[in-house]
């Protein structure tokens, strides 16, 4: 085991047991004796299952998204290359979950529920990010928004859903359509010079 508060021993203990076992087999009585911990504790810190699940995700990708919001720290730096830092947070966050599952971290059976959570887990942490970054642009003068929120998790869907290797069984020159649609869409939409989004490119 990597931790020592009980927390992060349950979070510990699925990871351990995802090796071998589907996320469907694992019960909350597996994951107690794996931790060594009565059950009773794991109900003190999680509701259900499928709540350490998404807490075992969410840790895992917790440094990628700490990065980013480090990097979003620079004060001198523009709304679009914000937009690109987070842009490069979704690939890089796709490339590791990919990585994990050639390493076999997940099996075949839970990889549909735990890329769902994944995009649930990127959106949630991205989206007030993102919006604050198109809200910022706004005051530079550089975009024109109404509705920063709700913009932000189209976008961040999109992208999420679109580099995941599950849910996008295409070819890369596919993916780039796609994102060369969405930067047509966005520039259009938001009155963005073109050429300020040239970040969004699947493969550099």
């Amino acid at each position: 085991m990597k931790h020592n508060t009980k927390r992060d021993l349950i979070l510990d203990a699925m990871e351990y047991l995802l090796i071998e076992n589907s996320a469907q087999s694992i019960s909350v009585s597996d994951i107690a004796k794996k931790a060594g911990i009565g059950k009773g504790s794991i109900y003190y810190y999680f509701q259900s299952k499928n709540d350490i699940l998404e807490a075992m995700m969410e840790r895992s990708y917790s440094i990628v998204i700490e990065k980013c919001k480090e990097q979003l720290e620079v004060k001198t730096m523009d709304a679009f290359k914000k937009m690109a830092v987070i842009f490069q947070t979704c690939r890089e966050s796709s490339l590791e979950l990919k990585k994990q599952e050639n390493n076999n971290f997940f099996e075949i059976q839970q990889s549909a529920l735990l890329h769902q959570k994944y995009i649930s887990i990127m959106v949630k942490n991205l989206k007030p990010i993102l919006a604050e970054n198109i809200r910022q642009g706004i005051k530079e003068g550089s975009i024109i928004c109404d509705f920063p929120d709700e913009t932000a998790e189209i976008v961040l869907i999109i992208l999420t859903i679109k580099l995941d290797s599950h849910f996008s069984l295409t070819n890369s020159s596919n993916i780039q359509k796609t994102l060369d649609t969405l930067t047509f869409m966005l520039e259009t939409s938001m009155h963005i010079e073109r050429g300020k989004l040239n970040f969004l490119q699947y493969e550099k």
